[in-house]
């Protein structure tokens, strides 16, 4: 894509991803009419899942400045417990080898080597922009005047690091956070040129504020994650230093037990990238779900307007099927089987949005 493009296909993305509340409000009609049912006329009707897996809340871990000790003590604990997590780094900071990483400090910024980054986005971690050298968009003189960064310096931060990251990782990063979480118009139009989604909302602190304590418990942790569970909402951990440097918790069993806490709750909670969890839910909020159901079968299409190139991730299609035991899933026209999972009478079927009709069929519950 020429990226002189760029600005105006995010924008447009935009645009859509801002109509949700009016596509999903038009969903009720366009499936009432179709003799559908619908999420918004009865509790009984097929749906899209809240979250994936139609889990309850989903929780995104990451991490800020590329630091030495996430890739020592935190990346360990994440493979311990087969969680994927969002590090946001320094390209202008980030050393080449694993040999100039290991001369920096633990809590140094861009203490992780772009060799190391592309073997964690291998394994599925989301390697995604913290800007090109974590300069402060927004500063404070002295005598408490404001002073925003230039419009040419602050595009310069974003462009240079987005480009930095799809050359060397191979990847564009879908998301962005600026230092300090810093946001206001301007910079949210400079981030939305070369990203979709933006990390300015739904932030917990991972540590204790001011960040210089070093009081943050594991069961602080839990408290929050719950509190998000009860409410059904998404939340992201804001994380600097596990053991030493900015916001550093008294000991890397805070952080370890939280994850094995997370770990726990998988039955309630999604935990994956920030951008796996932006993705599903602009793809879910854009979506028209068009269905229908007859006994022991149903059809249902994803309708979708946001670009597939950048939104293509299934969405979790919930189907009430009391006493079902049996159930599979084509798209039509293909004999692959789409995944299904049957659990507390629903059939789950995760399905890519797309105009294709997906026909699932079951056997056992009533007929």
């Amino acid at each position: 894509m020429k990226s002189s493009s760029r600005p105006l296909l995010v924008a447009a993305l935009f645009l859509l991803a801002s109509l949700a509340a009016i596509s999903r409000g038009l969903h009720a009609e366009a499936t009432a009419s179709a003799g559908s049912p619908s999420s918004t006329v009865s509790p009984n009707a097929i749906r899209i899942a809240k979250f994936h897996d139609d889990r309850t809340s989903a929780v995104s871990l990451t991490f800020d400045d590329g630091l030495r000790n996430q890739n020592d003590v935190a990346v360990p604990f994440l493979d311990q417990y087969g969680l994927r997590a969002t590090f946001f780094i320094i390209p202008g900071r980030t050393p080449e080898t694993d040999e100039e990483a290991a001369k920096k400090k633990p809590g140094d910024w861009g203490g992780i080597s772009w060799k190391r980054l592309k073997e964690l986005a291998a394994k599925g971690h989301e390697i995604a922009s913290h800007t090109w050298m974590h300069d402060a968009v927004i500063s404070t003189t002295p005598d408490g005047r404001r002073v925003d960064m230039e419009p040419a310096k602050l595009d310069e931060a974003f462009s240079r690091a987005y480009q930095a990251i799809k050359e060397k990782i191979g990847v564009a990063p879908f998301t962005c956070a600026t230092p300090g979480n810093a946001s206001d118009d301007t910079i949210r139009a400079a981030v939305h040129k070369y990203h979709p989604v933006f990390r300015e909302h739904l932030t917990e602190r991972f540590g204790d504020w001011p960040p210089s304590g070093k009081n943050f418990t594991t069961e602080q942790a839990n408290a929050i994650v719950d509190r998000h569970i009860d409410g059904g909402t998404q939340m992201v951990w804001m994380i600097h230093a596990v053991t030493d440097g900015y916001n550093a918790q008294s000991g890397p069993e805070v952080l370890g037990n939280h994850l094995k806490y997370l770990k726990s709750r998988e039955d309630v909670l999604w935990v994956d990238t920030y951008a796996a969890v932006s993705r599903y839910v602009m793809e879910r909020d854009a979506a028209k779900l068009i269905a229908s159901s007859s006994g022991n079968g149903a059809t249902f299409s994803l309708q979708c307007p946001l670009d597939s190139k950048l939104f293509n991730d299934p969405l979790t299609v919930v189907i009430p099927a009391p006493g079902a035991v049996k159930a599979e899933a084509k798209r039509s026209g293909s004999a692959a089987p789409l995944p299904v999972t049957i659990r507390d009478g629903k059939i789950l079927v995760e399905a890519a949005p797309s105009s294709d009709p997906v026909v699932v069929s079951w056997s056992g519950g009533k007929s």
